[in-house]
């Protein structure tokens, strides 16, 4: 059987992993985003501004 502070510790990691991947994850829309924007040849679509969590990019 766990003890309460053994949940109380792996409570604690999962929520600042959860919290680290939530991070990363609006760190990786911000910089495909502004990929997007700063090439001049690219012409823009309709998936262009969709979140990273919606799915993959295929082209």
């Amino acid at each position: 059987m766990c003890t309460s502070g053994q949940i109380i510790g792996s409570l604690l990691v999962l929520s600042v992993l959860e919290i680290g991947l939530g991070v990363s994850s609006v760190a990786v829309g911000a910089v495909s985003f502004s990929l997007v924007f700063t090439d001049a040849e690219h012409t823009t679509q309709l998936g262009d501004s969709s979140p990273v969590w919606s799915g993959v990019c295929v082209r």
